[in-house]
């Protein structure tokens, strides 16, 4: 399964805009990069995919300095004989951080164009503190 991903550096500041599709063979590469976007604000990308013939240090990363706790990732999974998605296209999860790091994958409850939003379970309450 190929995992295609956009990274939304922040959902509370606006406009939210999709960036192009970066993709991986599975779902830990993406989980690692979010986390790693948020905690540095700085990573590697993957846009041409996860080339581990690369050495570390030769594959290409990018700044993300709007990246806060509020950053998500659009997710869309495939399949071989799926193509690939299209910018229009609803993803199918949307991955964002706990305050403690933990990465929690939601199912996509929004619409197409408009600010990513994961859908919040019942026992999920808000925490005031």
């Amino acid at each position: 399964m190929t995992i295609y991903f956009t990274f939304i550096p922040s959902r509370e500041k606006r406009p939210v805009r999709v960036g192009s599709l970066e993709f991986a063979p599975n779902q830990a590469v993406p989980e690692w990069a979010l986390k790693q976007r948020v905690r540095g604000q700085h990573g590697p990308t993957y846009y041409d995919g996860v080339n581990r013939t690369v050495a570390l240090a030769d594959r290409p990363t990018a700044d993300f300095p709007d990246a806060d706790h509020s950053a998500c990732l659009l997710v869309w999974k495939r399949t071989a004989a799926q193509p690939v998605p299209q910018q229009d296209e609803a993803p199918d999860e949307v991955w964002t951080l706990t305050p403690r790091g933990r990465v929690v994958r939601s199912p996509w409850a929004g619409t197409p164009g408009h600010t990513p939003s994961p859908a919040r379970k019942k026992s999920e309450g808000r925490h005031h503190g």
